[in-house]
């Protein structure tokens, strides 16, 4: 997906985006329509469980894990929702479940600068199978310009929940 079709998407699933049904654990699926293509998106996400501050240090935030695809289509696509500047070019994110060894990912940025994103539906897939059958995801980035920030995912229901996200793409 490019840059701006990324950043309406995150746009649109803040704004535009109805429950679509009971999903376990922490996580919230949604379906809205993405008025820059007219398509109707599926989505599932969750906050992180601690807060990072903003780029000027003032503001707790709650990063956003979320996965994303299109009814028809199974191709499921992930991005990080920061809400704080991160980069205004690709970045390593490194991924760890439970007391495994870092994962490191290289992904693109969005447009507003603050949205990570996975690069092809094979690097979310990495994601997706390194997350089936944990308890907890730690996802680390370094803001250009800046120190280190982790944040923590619940993983305990994640199978359950993107078993609900396929069968809203595979109508």
């Amino acid at each position: 997906m490019g840059r701006l079709k990324s950043f309406a998407i995150a746009a649109l699933l803040a704004i535009a985006s109805a429950e679509a049904g009971e999903v376990p654990g922490d996580w919230i699926l949604a379906v809205g329509e993405d008025s820059s293509t007219n398509e109707t998106i599926a989505s599932l996400r969750q906050d992180s469980r601690g807060t990072i501050k903003d780029e000027y240090a003032k503001q707790d935030l709650h990063p956003q894990l979320i996965f994303l695809c299109v009814p028809g289509n199974a191709t499921i696509t992930a991005r990080i929702d920061w809400q704080r500047f991160i980069s205004s070019f690709n970045i390593e994110l490194g991924f760890k479940v439970d007391d495994g060894k870092f994962t490191w990912l290289k992904w693109k940025v969005d447009q507003s600068n603050k949205v990570t994103f996975s690069p092809s539906a094979e690097d979310s897939q990495k994601l997706i199978d390194l997350a089936l059958g944990g308890n907890r995801l730690l996802v680390e980035v370094t803001p250009y310009s800046g120190s280190p920030v982790t944040v923590e995912y619940d993983l305990a229901e994640f199978s359950k929940a993107l078993a609900k996200l396929k069968d809203s793409c595979s109508q």
